[in-house]
């Protein structure tokens, strides 16, 4: 893509602002931005961090923002095709990898696959992390125990999902704006406190990502493994997740969806350096050796001695890190932090499980698919109480397990399907630099097949454009006729002398 995910983005930008208000079958390009930010911003933006940190040194934090930049382009690639495969089901736009993978490829029996991690694992299982987290931030902070927050959370957690993809989008348009604005305010209270060290942190990061600091100079692999281990777990990029809210929009055109949610990667690499900066600026931090055994253990904070002793890394750094400027009220701001991040999360997870259930489903009689619907509506709040009461290692295990499989489905299915990736961008761009003011999808004109809603949604651009281009090869012919015998007249003068 030549970069076209982060060359673009003032266009990205400007798609965004001029997104549509939606239809009664799709939401708005602003609300799938919104709901897939929401997926991608995380329990991985604070706790990830810190775990690259403590295995990969300040280095790590260098490689993650690296890996998520690039990993844009795979976000691209799976909301475009989320969008370009979509179907019409129950009075919504309904898509995901399962779409694609048997739409695109012809593979039935891996998108069958897909869908079934996609309704048991993402909703169920991948969610433990966030949960766990919330769990252990509330408790550090506030002393409440993990079963009464859990309690609360899940019953929250209900009545978002089980307003459906509206309710869902609504609530994803009110809550991202708000928390990733409330997480920066708190980052840049840090920075203007410790202003003076601003300078020594960066020549650390830098530093320790190259190999070149005297303390962690030993752990150039570690920094460069771990980095691009929490960002691609951060952003969630290749995991097929996302690709459902995509599908969910109204929009002309599947890379300008695409573009759109690409865009959330910036979102996702701007938490994730301020919980970096935030623990390495307040001395709240620890570091593991390759032998295993410390090579540092931060002194911003007592609590830092002990997570050192329990080889723990998680929100409890960044807690402590806003506790220096914010005694008490820092970590209680964090802990709100990460249950917005997480709970919104959580959100996103229960949507593709939804699609994956919609798509086994799709023989079945729309009374029936409601039915099951619901059943997995019952079923996510209790399994995401349940996780609030197990040890962090067991939740990041199973989580982790459940999104590599994920992502080795997705991440071969994508492979294959990069040349249709590539001429659907190739489409969208050649019509923006012809100066079309609001460039179309015809999937017939790219023969491209299985995706023949397009065919209906832009009917009419897609005649106007016909009668358009058809009146302009009409005008040229007529100019080249007009030269042709222009040519002639001048030419017969001197035919008949010679």
């Amino acid at each position: 893509m030549g970069f076209g995910t982060l060359r673009n983005w003032r266009l990205q930008f400007k798609l965004l602002r001029a997104g549509g208000g939606g239809s009664e079958e799709g939401i708005s390009p602003f609300q799938t931005f919104c709901a897939v930010a929401a997926y991608r911003v995380a329990v991985g933006n604070i706790g990830g961090v810190c775990v690259a940190i403590l295995a990969g040194g300040p280095g790590a934090l260098f490689w993650m923002l690296v890996t998520s930049l690039i990993t844009s382009a795979i976000a691209y690639a799976e909301n475009s095709l989320g969008q370009l495969y979509k179907v019409r089901q129950d009075g919504q736009y309904r898509g995901g990898p399962y779409n694609y993978i048997e739409s695109g490829l012809g593979w039935r029996p891996l998108a069958v696959v897909f869908a079934l991690l996609a309704l048991v694992a993402v909703p169920l299982f991948v969610s433990g992390a966030g949960a766990n987290n919330i769990g252990m931030a509330f408790q550090n902070s506030m002393g409440i125990p993990p079963a009464v927050s859990g309690a609360v959370v899940a019953v929250l957690l209900f009545l978002v999902i089980s307003g459906g993809v509206r309710r869902i989008a609504k609530f994803s348009t009110i809550i991202v704006p708000v928390m990733t604005l409330m997480y920066l305010a708190m980052t840049i209270i840090i920075l203007v406190v410790n202003y003076d060290k601003i300078i020594g942190v960066i020549e650390l990061v830098i530093s320790s990502a190259f190999s070149m600091n005297s303390i962690y100079g030993g752990l150039f692999g570690s920094a460069v493994v771990y980095g691009v281990k929490r960002a691609v777990n951060s952003s969630g990029a290749g995991m097929g997740e996302t690709p459902p809210q995509a599908a969910a929009a109204e929009s002309p055109h599947p890379a300008e969806q695409g573009l759109i949610n690409a865009f959330t990667v910036y979102i996702d690499v701007t938490v994730c350096i301020c919980s970096g900066v935030m623990v390495l600026i307040t001395n709240c931090f620890n570091v593991l050796g390759p032998d295993g055994s410390y090579m540092y253990v931060g002194t911003g904070s007592p609590i830092m001695a002990e997570q050192a002793a329990s080889a723990t890394a998680g929100v409890v750094w960044v807690q402590e890190a806003c506790n220096t400027v914010l005694p008490s009220l820092g970590g209680v701001i964090v802990a709100f932090s990460l249950l917005f991040f997480a709970f919104s999360t959580t959100v996103a997870y229960y949507y593709e499980g939804e699609s994956g259930l919609a798509y086994l489903a799709r023989n079945k009689s729309q009374k029936t698919r409601d039915k099951m619907i619901w059943v997995l509506r019952i079923a996510q709040p209790l399994m995401f109480f349940a996780w609030f009461n197990v040890t962090a290692a067991t939740a990041w295990a199973v989580s982790e397990i459940a999104l590599g499989l994920m992502i080795w489905v997705n991440g071969i299915a994508l492979i294959f399907l990069f040349p249709t990736v590539i001429r659907v961008y190739n489409d969208y761009m050649a019509q923006i630099r012809a100066g079309e003011p609001q460039p179309h999808f015809n999937p017939h004109k790219l023969g491209i097949k299985n995706a023949d809603v397009w065919m209906d949604l832009n009917k009419e651009s897609i005649r106007s454009y016909a009668r358009r281009y058809k009146a302009e090869q009409e005008a040229l012919e007529r100019a080249e006729e007009e030269a042709r015998l222009e040519a002639e007249k001048r030419t017969a003068p001197e035919k008949q002398s010679t």
